[in-house]
């Protein structure tokens, strides 16, 4: 069943190319990968929420399973989390003409990396006596890292798309972050059951996780040029 649902993702995958450069207004335009300059961002897109999904996913079941916490234990811990993302959401659109998109995303990617790596370090020590204040530490990281990527990468997105695909660049950037979550989901959990499971996976599972956030650091800082300004020439 697994390889026959791989067979037709393929064939379907290429039924939409051979769809999408023959018609004349397509939905998903081929010029958003047709270098990776162009490919890098969105594909960014695709594997953040990647990284952030199986974060939050990983740690509700490292916290309940694993530390038992209650419920509103995890919760509570977990609010640092919407905080940080939060702040830097409000601070991100005041840095980004300093600073450039590729510094801000860069930095917010490096964030979501530490976080996860940071949680991984929990999750190894991790026992009946660790602290309710422990998780938050990583989650208030993860939270302002993931702040201060998703502007930068979907304005980078946005400027790149020539002006007749600007609708199908928003549906394209939507589209990537559903994916990329349940993607990513998949994919660590198939991790967790390789490695031991909730009796000793997370250890592995969660720097795994970090490698999601990683890709799409090395892709956005790679290949990403600041947008110029109104007074300013590319470089």
């Amino acid at each position: 069943m697994v390889v026959g649902s791989f067979a037709v993702a393929a064939l379907v995958l290429a039924a939409l190319v051979v769809c999408e450069r023959r018609h004349p207004y397509p939905v998903m335009p081929l010029a958003f990968f047709r270098s990776m300059r162009s490919a890098g961002p969105p594909l960014a897109m695709l594997v953040v929420p990647a990284g952030q999904v199986g974060f939050l996913f990983f740690t509700t079941l490292l916290t309940q399973q694993v530390l038992g916490f209650t419920p509103l234990q995890t919760g509570l811990a977990l609010v640092p989390f919407t905080a940080g993302l939060i702040a830097t959401n409000q601070l991100t659109p005041r840095l980004l003409p300093r600073l450039g998109e590729r510094v801000i995303g860069s930095t917010g990617l490096a964030g979501l990396v530490l976080g996860i790596v940071w949680m991984a370090l929990v999750a190894a020590d991790a026992d009946a006596h660790t602290s309710i204040v422990t998780v938050p530490l990583p989650s208030v990281l993860l939270g302002a890292g993931a702040g201060a990527t998703f502007a930068p990468v979907t304005a980078v997105i946005m400027h790149q798309a020539l002006t007749e695909h600007v609708g199908a660049a928003v549906s394209l950037t939507q589209g990537l972050q559903q994916l990329g979550g349940g993607m990513g989901l998949a994919v660590l959990t198939s991790v967790l059951s390789a490695t031991g499971g909730l009796d000793g996976g997370l250890g592995a599972t969660l720097p795994a996780t970090a490698a999601f956030p990683l890709a799409g650091l090395l892709l956005f800082g790679l290949w990403v040029r600041r947008i110029p300004g109104p007074d300013t020439t590319p470089a």
